[in-house]
């Protein structure tokens, strides 16, 4: 079943504030590099939400959505936001080698996020050596995987099955351990990073790839964000410093685990926001109602990046 069939995306509150951290990101790239011509590719489902932050946020005007259901494919064209959206019906490993050399979109950075509904697999590891290999220069590469632990066997077959995937950088000294599901969301981070690395090395590529998001999120189903800029030699040094600022958002230690609020619960913590002082139960018992201590903890963190579910597109 398709997965616009089973979850409204913007309706995941965990996903909808990884989805503004990348964004704001590629905003603060955006004024080091050359964006003015910025293409957005990506699978926009039938709600195209990131399609939205890209040409409000970074105001991209052409755009690539690639749908293979075919019953999604009727539903994108008929809920298609924007005029300069192009739909294209097929796999992305049909689709994209095909986009790579065409005059319309080699000659621009592209902003490409491929954002799978499901773990890893031969076919999507191939989009992501492709991608490494064939965009172009400047371009900002993103990757959505699931990681829930039986998606790659059992733990006593994960390294053998993680290994078949992403090849030798995944180390041999690897212990069962190491792929438990509690721990395999940041080694997959790790290791699909380590992968893009090695796949621009193994092409020569001028300006390698310098990985610059890492966002583990859960809402109901453990993921994992990973990605990077592959620039031109000349803005190497820059997108590097652009990364290693404090004021960086596209590498969160830890998981982001958002709690469901309504508009007015979340407008009043926000009210109290920012504070040099913890929020705590104590505080938002006196505002009249209760979270958790971890709920609150997450809101704190992450509260300008927090959906607003009045909004009809997140």
């Amino acid at each position: 079943m398709a997965s616009f069939n089973l979850v409204n995306y913007s309706l995941r509150p965990s996903k909808s504030i990884q989805r503004a951290l990348a964004f704001d990101g590629v905003r603060t790239l955006q004024g080091k590099l050359d964006y003015k011509n910025l293409l957005y590719v990506g699978f926009g489902s039938i709600w195209f939400t990131d399609f939205h932050l890209a040409h409000r946020s970074l105001s991209v005007q052409e755009m690539v959505s690639i749908e293979v259901d075919p019953v999604g494919y009727v539903r994108a064209l008929f809920n298609c936001p924007f005029r300069t959206v192009k739909i294209k019906k097929g796999y992305s490993y049909e689709i994209l080698p095909t986009m790579y050399g065409d005059a319309e979109y080699r000659d621009r950075p592209w902003m490409m996020w491929l954002d799978y509904d499901k773990a890893l697999s031969e076919s999507s590891v191939e989009d992501i050596r492709l991608a490494i290999e064939m965009l172009p220069a400047d371009s900002v590469f993103l990757v959505t995987f699931k990681c829930i632990g039986g998606n790659y066997g059992k733990p006593k077959h994960r390294h053998k099955r993680i290994k078949i995937l992403l090849g030798d950088v995944v180390p041999d000294t690897k212990v069962i351990d190491d792929f438990q599901d509690a721990v395999l969301p940041d080694l997959m981070a790790s290791l699909v990073l380590d992968f893009m690395k090695s796949a621009a090395a193994q092409v020569a590529r001028p300006g390698g790839f310098v990985p610059s998001f890492r966002m583990a999120y859960r809402d109901q189903t453990p993921m994992v964000t990973v990605g990077g800029v592959l620039p031109r030699r000349e803005n190497v040094d820059v997108v590097k410093t652009t990364i290693k600022a404090d004021e960086w958002s596209g590498m969160v230690s830890g998981t982001i685990v958002a709690p469901h609020l309504t508009t007015k619960e979340s407008t009043a913590l926000q009210a109290e926001l920012p504070s040099h002082v913890p929020l705590d139960r104590n505080i938002v018992q006196q505002l009249g109602f209760d979270l958790d201590d971890d709920q609150i903890e997450a809101f704190q963190k992450f509260y300008r990046f927090y959906p607003s579910f009045a909004q009809v597109v997140s």
